[in-house]
């Protein structure tokens, strides 16, 4: 997939160093200079904090960004094209791209693939971070390369998985006796008491009802009294010679409601009052526990899978062990072919990037595998460890060597990426020799074809080469970036040579380097 990225413009508003300034660099390479206390470093800080690579230090930081090759789990997120990126700090930081509200975080995971930030302090490459140079280069070399290491790459997680699964079996099975007699004391704990659904509102209605047991006695016997003299009223209706089927049809039925409602308090009579306290005491309980009666039961029915599974056991285990050890021969499998792959572009790779050293006037690279012998001790990069050294240990270079060695890096890499992305450098210049600064000027001119070079620099090697040289320069109100014509070039890299008392000689050496370079 094509990825790109290059910034069109650049706004920044109310910094330490700049009120408003805004400027349009070149797709290649960008060099910033200007006197001490300019606001060079501000400048570069605004250009990382704009990609959550460092804090905002200006109330609106703006850039007009070309963007291609969104990861797919971005899609959505950011649209392909041109896009907006605004970062303001006022109560809080907020990040924006074309006006919709973005977490920093996100911002750090979208722009990452595009961002390389080379600096004076020394930071550790990772192994992963060799491995991915060298395995751009042997593809680069070999169609077949990226689906070999697409295969290892597959088959290490798999392998991964079945070992976490056979793990996982392996620890339960020593303590499985002590699962099962827990599982089952569990489902035995619920089975016991087989509660039922709505069993425990019901049984709460029936308490209610033998609490009103004896109301309800004394008030039936007393409405059966006044029936017991029903007759009388028939009596009276004859007598009158008014028949009233109403009157009789609601005594009647009075009559027949208490006949159901002595037999129901016979029920209750003959009911156990203590068992059915007990009962609702431990629906009560379960309820407490599970949270609900239909909780509970689920939680049976999970516990009775459960205990299926651990009486399973043996047999689960057996087909883990089996699909651990196809994965393993697989990953072997897979690994072997890659190492294979990859001893052939060793002598090639190491070559490249001492050619890109020698450039940069640093020694020889030795570059080695290592092989792992512990199968479960191999990583996703493979079966061996790469190790790079020069003369000594990565460990031991010096902050301007070990960006040196970064450069170089990016020089055996760009030849073989298409990819448009960004480097930004800070001062990587800074107590380098001539010639040693002159070789960092020409590698980043050479790695510009490949990526949107912004550079600061206080030799004149770098503005020989830019092409586009900014003059940071400070004022009444604030600072500026200026683009430079070439005449402009030309006194700023003859100030950059003799400081502010600009000499004849300097002005003939830097119209030298820009006229001829």
């Amino acid at each position: 997939m094509m990825q790109k990225l290059l910034i069109r413009q650049i706004a920044i508003k109310n910094s330490p160093a700049f009120l408003e300034t805004r400027f349009v660099p070149s797709e290649h390479f960008n060099v910033f200079s200007g006197a001490s206390g300019a606001g060079k470093s501000v400048l570069m800080e605004s250009i990382l904090a704009l990609f959550g690579l460092r804090e905002c230090n200006a109330q609106v930081l703006e850039a007009t960004l070309e963007l291609q090759g969104i990861s797919p789990e971005f899609e959505g997120l950011v649209e392909e094209g041109e896009v907006i990126l605004t970062l303001t700090k006022k109560d809080k930081i907020r990040f924006f791209l074309n006006a919709q509200n973005i977490p920093k975080k996100r911002i750090q995971e979208i722009f990452a693939p595009f961002l390389k930030h080379l600096s004076t302090k020394s930071e550790v490459i990772s192994e992963e971070s060799l491995f991915v140079v060298f395995d751009s280069f042997c593809a680069f070399r070999d169609s077949k390369y990226p689906s070999l290491l697409q295969s290892y790459k597959e088959s290490f997680v798999q392998f991964q998985n079945s070992k976490i699964a056979l793990k996982k079996l392996q620890d339960e099975a020593l303590k499985v006796a002590e699962l099962k007699e827990f599982v089952r004391f569990e489902i035995g704990k619920i089975e016991s008491l087989n509660p039922k659904k709505d069993e425990y509102e019901q049984l709460l209605a029936f308490k209610k009802e033998i609490s009103k047991k004896e109301k309800i006695s004394e008030s039936l016997q007393e409405v059966q009294g006044f029936l017991n003299q029903s007759h009388c009223v028939a009596h009276f209706l004859n007598l009158i010679g008014k028949e009233n089927d109403f009157i009789t049809n609601a005594l009647n039925e009075l009559e027949e409601l208490c006949a159901q409602e002595n037999e129901r308090l016979g029920e209750l009579e003959n009911a156990n009052v203590e068992e059915v306290l007990n009962r609702i005491e431990a629906l009560s309980a379960l309820k407490n526990r599970y949270g609900g009666i239909e909780e509970a039961l689920e939680y049976l029915e999970s516990k009775k899978k459960e205990l299926e599974k651990y009486e399973n056991l043996d047999s689960l285990l057996k087909d883990s062990k089996v699909q651990f050890q196809a994965t393993k021969e697989s990953l072997e499998k897979n690994a072997n072919a890659l190492a294979r792959a990859r001893e052939k572009h060793l002598a090639s790779f190491s070559e490249t990037l001492s050619l890109a050293l020698n450039s940069l006037k640093m020694p020889k690279a030795k570059v080695v595998f290592s092989p792992i012998q512990e199968v479960e001790s191999w990583t996703i990069c493979g079966k061996e460890s790469l190790e790079i050294s020069l003369n000594t240990g990565l460990k031991n270079l010096s902050a301007g060597e070990f960006n040196r060695f970064r450069l170089a890096l990016l020089l055996t890499q760009s030849v073989q990426e298409k990819n448009q992305a960004i480097i930004i450098l800070d001062e990587v210049d800074a107590n380098l020799s001539g010639e040693e600064s002159q070789g960092v000027a020409e590698a980043l001119k050479k790695l510009s074809s490949h990526y949107q070079v912004f550079a600061i620099s206080h030799q004149s090697h770098m503005p020989s080469l830019a092409d586009t040289h900014f003059l940071v320069q400070k004022g009444v109100q604030g600072s500026q970036v200026i683009p430079l014509d070439e005449e402009g070039r030309i006194r700023e890299i003859a100030r950059m040579i003799s400081g502010n008392e600009i000499t004849k000689e300097a002005l003939e050496f830097a119209t030298k380097r820009v006229k001829g370079k």
